[in-house]
């Protein structure tokens, strides 16, 4: 589905898949020194307080988009492996999938999944969600984007990550049912993995073969420059079912848009908040 035919999602039906939940992604329960989170005074408007690098010296992440911006896309090459035994994780902000063997903040390199663009190879090291989108298109968030955060493997370790939007439609994306399905048997507790057997994208991976391209920063804390970024124009279907899965473990993990270092303003500084009573 491509964004220039979205779906219009009704109101009534967005409330009426909120629900209460007690599995919240909780900062509060990470020994971490600084207890970031998205809401309150740990949100992303005082990141910056413990984190400079969230001020932004260059381009900071997310960002809103205009539908010029895909004018002129970058032609770059996903390959990944078929279905393997990967961990899914519960790291405190969202979901994460990985490879066996690392940590949540240091995965192992996942040699079967590349992105391919100008000549460099970058690896893939995780997967990881945030609802709603983080970056918007022409002022609107989607429901859903996925983060697939890769690094080359030379000593300069540069970092590229892939955003894929992900919006309400009938059918449901293969490519997140085996993280639904364990959601729905279980949802993890904070810092609580489990071994889940998936593809981390195959079935869109093949749909995705240009992308906006930005030097941005990571959208978490420490915010980090110099990340490489591509967001695919190709939005991707989840179904009612997907959404209310996700929604209730996700809850709201999603950074505020940065002001574009080509003059474009965020487009806004109240992030959204989800509907839980």
């Amino acid at each position: 589905m491509n964004f220039f035919l979205l779906i219009t999602i009704p109101v009534y039906l967005i409330v009426s898949l909120s629900f209460t939940s007690s599995y919240v992604l909780s900062p509060d329960k990470r020994d971490d020194k600084f207890k970031w989170g998205y809401l309150g005074s740990n949100g992303p408007a005082y990141w910056h307080l413990a984190n400079e690098t969230c001020k932004g010296v260059n381009q900071q992440t997310p960002i809103d988009l205009k539908l010029e911006d895909f004018t002129n896309p970058t032609k770059i090459e996903l390959d990944i492996t078929k279905e393997a035994e990967l961990i899914l994780l519960n790291n405190g902000y969202t979901y994460q999938v990985q490879q066996p063997g690392g940590t949540d903040k240091k995965p192992e390199m996942n040699y079967g999944a590349t992105l391919k663009v100008d000549g460099e190879t970058y690896y893939l090291l995780q997967l990881h969600f945030h609802m709603p989108s983080e970056h918007h298109i022409e002022g609107r968030d989607l429901l859903l984007e996925g983060h697939w955060v890769f690094q080359t493997s030379d000593a300069n370790a540069k970092v590229a990550v892939l955003g894929v939007f992900f919006d309400l439609g009938e059918n449901e994306d293969p490519s997140l049912k085996p993280i639904v399905d364990e959601i729905n048997y279980k949802p993890l507790e904070v810092g609580e993995n489990v071994t889940i057997s998936m593809s981390v994208g195959e079935q869109i991976f093949k749909k995705i073969k240009t992308a906006y391209s930005y030097i941005g920063s990571f959208t978490t804390p420490p915010c980090t420059e110099n990340v490489r970024w591509f967001v695919s124009p190709d939005v991707q279907s989840i179904n009612p079912s997907q959404f209310k899965s996700l929604k209730y473990v996700l809850k709201y993990n999603t950074r505020i848009t940065q002001k574009r270092i080509d003059g474009g303003e965020p487009t806004s500084y109240k992030p959204w908040k989800p509907d839980i009573n």
